[in-house]
């Protein structure tokens, strides 16, 4: 069975691969996991940020992120969310609901195919 990630268009919308429809900034979106290589996760206090000439090979970028609960859970939260209990890559602190911090933007995450919800429960359903 494949594996699928879920998140959050954060601007700009897409375009569904399964049927084709035009799809909004904040809407939930689904992506295979497949299209993901083993993607090495960096999130950073605001104390350990890293300069913009001093990050790790792949990290494109830094973006801001909101600690939460659930990601996705809260439908007027646009942005980056990142699961409460997530550790700092530099110094291990655990990053609390609502507390701000940065995610290195790795080439891949915002690539490959991303599905809307009806035509990822039909992905489901047919592999079942």
């Amino acid at each position: 069975m494949r594996e699928f990630i879920s998140g959050r268009l954060v601007s700009g919308g897409g375009v569904c691969e399964g049927c084709g429809r035009r799809l909004r900034a904040g809407e939930k979106v689904y992506s295979l996991a497949a299209e993901v290589d083993e993607v090495k996760e960096y999130l950073y206090c605001t104390g350990c940020r890293p300069a913009d000439g001093d990050l790790p090979e792949g990290v494109l970028s830094l973006q801001p992120a909101l600690a939460v609960e659930e990601p996705g859970a809260d439908e007027r939260t646009l942005g980056i969310e990142v699961k409460a209990g997530s550790l700092c890559t530099r110094c291990g602190h655990c990053f609390e609901v609502q507390e701000w911090l940065f995610v290195g933007v790795v080439e891949g995450l915002h690539a490959g195919f991303i599905y809307c919800l009806e035509c990822y429960l039909q992905e489901c359903a047919e592999e079942e």
